[in-house]
């Protein structure tokens, strides 16, 4: 794979980051117990929608502008327009303090807005250290503010800080992270012109909607959930849907890596060759990871949940939908990924706004029937329409490789380690230890089969290991 190393540096980086807040959420939900730890994911969700506001497609319009070989300081204007739309949000979020209060169920707003800085601070750093071709750099930052953010809120909730001491190592964390990415960004020497807002917001005004639909995907069934259970439900909700999301993690990675590379191919030469090769390559290995994580989830999740307390284990059905929830959202933002960066921000705009509108109507229909199974089945199906609206939509614009012999082959080999570790589980039983000695030997197992299976496989990991394999004969 031509960007393996930028991808396995993203992925290990969004893995550090991962399992660091692992080990920070299993500390909050037995310290703070369920129904505190769900009005922390509440105000997380709030937050995630304001900052969506602070944005309005303005990360997606740095990259994208800044990843193009031309003139222009994409880097000012870009800080500039950020900080104006941060003032304007502030203002309102201080202005509807006692609504937000009451929906959150704590005092803080004064909170909410400190985060948001922080937040919008970060991303943009992040975007244009993204466009400016250095996403190992970029991706380094994330798991920096993680695991910044997870000591942090460890110390002070063991030292009785409660709820507090969460927030407080949210925005320590955010803070570092955009310090350390601000060391490495290069300022254009030149004033921002009017052409240059000009051409972020030509871009921007198709990619709000996209960050509308991220946000929908991620929390828009939590914010309907606050309205129709408890808390304590909430968090286990959100747990299924975190340790869903961290099988997704590498598929993340691709789409971050390849976007600047195919914006710059589609700037430069205009060729469609190589991008219908990045797509095939980028949904080749979107599934990689989460397609085991499936079925691993199906075959040891509910032991795996009562890691974060015995009332978690509740969640098992939901961490199942939720997995292939994200797997669907893997290969739909692959196909969104390519449609964007061949400078086609109004068809992803037309896919996100069916996207915002099913899941919006679907989330409260089902949730208010169905409680949050409801939840989760909408997302779910959301996901698939917009995968099949990806595939439509990239297919009118450039030829489309769809890799199923590669698919087939991750199925294969997930297949082959959920017999192993099945027949595991029933002969040496289903204590956490267990489990967790299951999981490596499954994982170990998966790699190994998809090793011999697949050509693909082999080849990717030898371009981008420090030593030689040894050959295995040919399929």
């Amino acid at each position: 794979m031509r960007y393996g190393h930028t991808s396995i540096v993203n992925f290990l980086s969004r893995l550090v980051m991962s399992l660091s807040g692992f080990v920070a959420t299993i500390v909050l939900t037995r310290t703070l117990g369920q129904n505190q730890y769900g009005t922390y994911v509440v105000v997380l969700s709030v937050l995630a929608w304001v900052a969506m506001v602070g944005k309005l497609g303005l990360p997606q319009a740095i990259r994208k502008r800044v990843s193009e070989p031309n003139e222009g300081n994409y880097v000012v204007s870009g800080a500039i327009a950020q900080f104006g739309l941060y003032v304007v949000v502030a203002v309102f979020l201080w202005l509807a303090r006692p609504y937000l209060n009451e929906f959150m169920g704590l005092e803080a707003t004064w909170v909410l807005i400190a985060m948001l800085a922080t937040q919008l601070g970060l991303i943009f750093v992040q975007s244009v250290l993204d466009g400016q071709h250095l996403v190992h750099v970029s991706s380094i930052l994330t798991p920096v503010e993680w695991t910044g953010r997870s000591l942090v809120q460890v110390g002070l909730v063991l030292s009785g800080f409660g709820i507090a001491g969460a927030f407080a190592g949210y925005v320590i964390g955010a803070i570092v992270a955009t310090v350390i990415g601000l060391y490495f960004i290069t300022v254009p020497a030149t004033y921002p012109s009017r052409g240059d807002f000009s051409r972020l917001k030509t871009y921007a005004q198709f990619s709000w909607l996209g960050s509308i639909k991220g946000r929908t995907f991620m929390s828009m069934d939590t914010l309907i959930l606050a309205v129709f259970v408890s808390n304590s439900f909430i968090a286990v909700y959100e747990i299924a849907w975190n340790l869903a999301s961290l099988f997704a993690i590498f598929g993340a990675s691709i789409s971050q890596t390849l976007f600047p590379e195919m914006s710059k191919i589609s700037s430069e030469s205009g060729s469609d060759a190589e991008i219908v090769e990045l797509l095939r390559m980028s949904l080749a290995y979107s599934g990689l990871f989460i397609i085991p994580g499936l079925v691993g989830s199906a075959l040891v999740g509910d032991v795996v949940l009562t890691i974060y307390g015995s009332g978690f284990s509740v969640g098992y059905y939901l961490l199942l939908v939720l997995t292939f929830a994200r797997l669907l959202y893997g290969y739909m933002e692959q196909f969104l990924n390519t449609i964007d960066a061949i400078d086609r921000p109004d068809l992803t705009f037309y896919i996100n706004a069916i996207f915002v509108a099913v899941n919006t109507v679907l989330n409260v229909v089902l949730t208010w029937r169905f409680g949050w199974y409801g939840a989760a089945v909408a997302t779910t199906v959301s996901a698939g329409l917009g995968l099949v609206l990806g595939y439509y939509y990239a297919s009118q614009v450039i030829d489309v490789v769809v890799p199923l012999g590669e698919v087939a082959k991750q199925c294969s080999a997930a297949g082959i380690m959920a017999a192993v570790v099945l027949v595991g589980r029933v002969l040496l039983g289903d204590t956490l230890p267990i489990v967790i000695v299951l999981v490596g030997i499954g994982a170990t197992i998966y790699f190994s089969v998809l090793f011999v299976l697949s050509r693909q496989f082999r080849r990717t990991v030898r371009e981008n290991l420090p030593f030689t394999l040894p050959v295995v004969a040919p399929e």
